[in-house]
């Protein structure tokens, strides 16, 4: 399997002839799919040709070159916006120097833009609506009741789950990285975002393991039809079908720990006692409803939809990049086990790993999860500071072209572990260097209103997998090999390959014990 993320280039399996008939009379009958003229000015990396009825063309060698594209926009443009037409419809690109200007834009929305992307995905349409329609919320909400005492239960559950996945074994064995990463990540992520109670059910992990999967790859495949009909579709592709089919599970592994709470909740009242409270996004989503009806179930499959996968390829990515660099690997380790020693398991602490944040940010700013970000679509016109005018109904993004600037990184395509490290202390650089911080020079985590609201969360839940990946394990990777970058469409993912791994006999500390 080249990549756990193969599934979205998934193609849609052959249906019934008739059906398949059924949809291209109607695209050919309904509607005309042409390319809006508003925008006639700006310049075209891929326009259509005439022949090209509907774009379908264009729009797979889109998917299959997307990134390419983009970087002869920016020699072709040179720093001027331009349209683009893709999987997810005609794009306005505006460049990295100008994301500033849409920023903080408020008719700029990313909800809307989001959705647009992935409804419909499900035959009932309202598991789309309870998933899709809050994930922004959600991780604004993990991030205001992230405290100091998650820190160290996700540290308990990292030495659980790497001794399940990895095991204590001093031998060498080989492990699929990638798999071993996103199983790690779901674990520690539902220890936060369900609590100890539901965090080992491998039920659960199996379908927050794979939901984000199906969700993209679904979402892909329904792409490749005209928007109109997007909403039959979607009730005859496989991957739709299994989507609601792992909604109704997960309906049946939480149901009963909701009515169990609910009972205990009513019961603590009726006899004058304080309701129980859980360190947990169930009980956090519960308290921000302020007694607004909401879809709990609903809330953390969105929660694993926005966080997991995006987390996995980032933790990924950072370990492959120190695999390669044992003596960059070898002063992380160091890091650890000083700042470990100093302040335990805190959130002062992993924001004391300067070097392990250093790294894990220059892994994302030479690939992070997508070729341009600040996914936008304007609710009303839009006039920028440089004279474009979006009008309602459009949508944009930025370019990611100054993530490998040379006039704004020296040794751009280079990877430098200490690159952001030496920014520390630098009044005027000190603030773009640390991971969680967004600048028009570094947007893996987007920018602006609408930059990633779980960056800070996810941030120390990598931290925390790493300190435990690395001082409990030795790594290393075949003599052969490459890394690759998977991509698809605006997606791009680290590229599966086998590590070769073994239990540290001597690690300098305990940290299980801090």
């Amino acid at each position: 399997m080249s990549s756990i993320w193969s599934g979205w280039s998934a193609t849609l399996e052959p249906q019934q002839s008739a059906l398949g008939l059924l949809f291209v009379v109607l695209s050919l009958t309904l509607a005309y799919v042409s390319i809006p003229g508003r925008h006639d000015h700006l310049p075209y990396i891929n326009r259509p040709p005439k022949w090209d009825f509907l774009g379908q063309k264009t729009k797979q060698h889109f998917v299959s070159n997307a990134r390419s594209l983009m970087a002869n926009a920016r020699e072709a443009f040179k720093g001027k916006p331009y349209r683009m037409f893709t999987d997810l419809g005609d794009l306005i690109v505006i460049p990295a120097q100008h994301a500033d200007e849409i920023r903080n834009e408020r008719s700029l929305n990313f909800l809307d833009a989001f959705v647009d992307n992935f409804t419909p995905t499900f035959p009932d349409h309202q598991d789309a609506k309870y998933v899709f329609n809050t994930p922004p919320e959600l991780l604004l909400l993990t991030q205001r009741h992230y405290q100091d005492e998650i820190t160290a239960p996700l540290s308990l559950e990292a030495d659980f789950a790497t001794r399940l996945i990895l095991g204590t074994s001093t031998e060498w064995r080989e492990v699929p990285l990638q798999e071993a990463l996103l199983n790690l990540v779901a674990r520690l992520s539902s220890r936060v975002f369900l609590g100890d109670e539901l965090c080992r059910n491998d039920a659960w992990i199996t379908i927050t393991g794979s939901y984000s999967i199906n969700t993209f790859s679904a979402a892909e495949i329904l792409r490749q039809y005209p928007y109109y009909l997007r909403h039959i579709a979607c009730y005859f592709i496989p991957q739709c079908r299994l989507l609601k089919e792992q909604v109704a599970e997960a309906r049946r592994v939480l149901n009963p720990v909701l009515e169990k709470r609910e009972w205990e909740r009513k019961t603590a009242l009726a006899e004058g006692r304080t309701e129980p409270s859980y360190k947990d996004a169930i009980q956090w989503v519960m308290e921000e409803s302020q007694g607004s009806p909401f879809d709990p179930v609903g809330a953390q499959l969105g929660l694993s939809v926005v966080a997991i996968h995006t987390t996995t390829d980032l933790a990924t990515e950072t370990m492959l990049r120190l695999m390669v660099r044992p003596q960059l690997m070898e002063d992380v380790r160091a890091e650890i086990v000083t700042v470990l020693r100093k302040e335990g398991w805190t959130k002062s602490a992993l924001f004391n790993m300067k070097l392990l944040d250093s790294v894990i940010k220059e892994a994302q700013r030479l690939k992070p999860t997508t070729s341009a970000t600040m996914n936008r679509k304007a609710t009303s016109q839009v006039k920028l500071p440089g004279g474009l005018v979006l009008e309602k109904g459009d949508r944009c993004m930025a370019d990611l072209g100054s993530m490998v600037d040379p006039n704004v990184y020296p040794d751009p395509l280079e990877f430098d572990g200490y690159r952001f490290f030496r920014m520390r202390g630098d009044p005027k650089m000190d603030s773009k260097s640390h991971l969680v911080s967004t600048s028009v020079s570094h947007m893996g985590f987007g920018h602006g209103l609408h930059a990633c609201p779980g960056r800070f969360f996810a941030s120390n839940e990598v931290k925390v997998l790493l300190c435990h990946l690395l001082q409990k394990y030795d790594w290393k990777l075949d003599s052969g090999f490459e890394h690759t970058i998977h991509e698809f469409s605006l997606s791009l993912s680290s590229g599966s390959t086998k590590a070769i791994v073994a239990r540290r006999q001597n690690t300098g500390i305990d940290i299980d014990a801090l």
